[in-house]
């Protein structure tokens, strides 16, 4: 009885209509998420190694199987998500920090890319903003090397492109 109540309740959430002021918001983390995603590109050309450099980038609105991710950007060191909320129809970005990123090249480039990241989503009138849709998780090395790995072998798809930035000139 209780699965069935739980399906229910699942199904109702997978509609949720958007507000303007929804959608408005929406497109703010949208736009802060693409910003993102440009400087950690940009913090990538620093590595001399092209393994470093390389990243993919997935556009999961091409993709029926994934119903709350909006797009996503990974490389060795970071995993960024755009995704949607099925219960309140929000979007939320997700950075996820890699282990072993952090261990072999210290914390100074991670710490760039989170500066600007909360810079991006920083409410400056006192206002909530997006300030909500910022979330940053540590993940174990092989579970976000595993996933960059995969991607880059699996190669470019309807909905995933891969691409290394060109070395910064010395």
């Amino acid at each position: 009885m209780k699965t069935q109540t739980k399906a229910k309740a699942q199904s109702k959430t997978q509609y949720v209509a958007i507000t303007t002021d929804v959608q408005e918001v929406n497109q703010q983390v949208e736009k802060a998420y693409t910003l993102m995603v440009d400087a950690a590109k940009e913090l990538l050309k620093r590595f001399d190694v092209a393994k470093f450099r390389t990243y993919a980038l997935m556009d999961h609105t091409k993709n029926e199987q994934n119903t709350n991710l909006v797009k996503e950007f990974i490389c060795y060191h970071w995993n960024i998500t755009l995704s949607m909320s099925p219960k309140d129809a929000k979007m939320y970005i997700f950075i996820d920090l890699g282990e072993e990123a952090l261990q072999k090249f210290g914390s100074t480039l991670t710490n760039n890319l989170l500066r600007e990241c909360y810079q991006l989503t920083q409410s400056n009138d006192n206002t909530g903003g997006i300030e909500y849709s910022l979330r940053v998780n540590y993940t174990p090395a092989e579970q976000l090397h595993n996933f960059y790995y995969r991607r880059v072998v699996e190669g470019e798809t309807g909905y995933v492109s891969i691409a290394t930035v060109e070395k910064e000139a010395a």
